[in-house]
């Protein structure tokens, strides 16, 4: 297992080989996401790095975000319809309360 030091070393090299956050894979992005989270709540971060991952860190997140609202518009659920055959509907994620009628 990789020690704090080391793993703040690794994310400060990546400052000159970072991959824009727009090309990343979604699962990529969690990853290092994660790692900077990480990075932030160790003791042996200079300010000015951390400025730079937590800035990083918000530029994945909003495109964490925008991925996931993309994904979630794009689900659909197989509804069963009455005498018609199978249809497909928009994903409800749940947030809205259903309403009776």
């Amino acid at each position: 297992m990789e020690n704090e030091a080391g793993r703040i070393r690794k994310l400060g090299r990546r400052k000159k080989e970072e991959v824009p956050v727009e090309q990343l894979p979604l699962d990529k992005c969690f990853q290092e996401l994660e790692q900077i989270v990480e990075a932030l709540e160790g003791e042996n971060t200079s300010l000015e790095e951390s400025l730079r991952l937590f800035e990083r860190g918000m530029a994945l997140s909003r495109r964490c975000l925008k991925e996931l609202e993309s994904i979630e518009q794009r689900i659909e659920m197989i509804v069963e319809d009455s005498g018609q055959g199978v249809r497909t509907a928009p994903f409800d994620s749940g947030d809205n309360e259903a309403t009776e009628e």
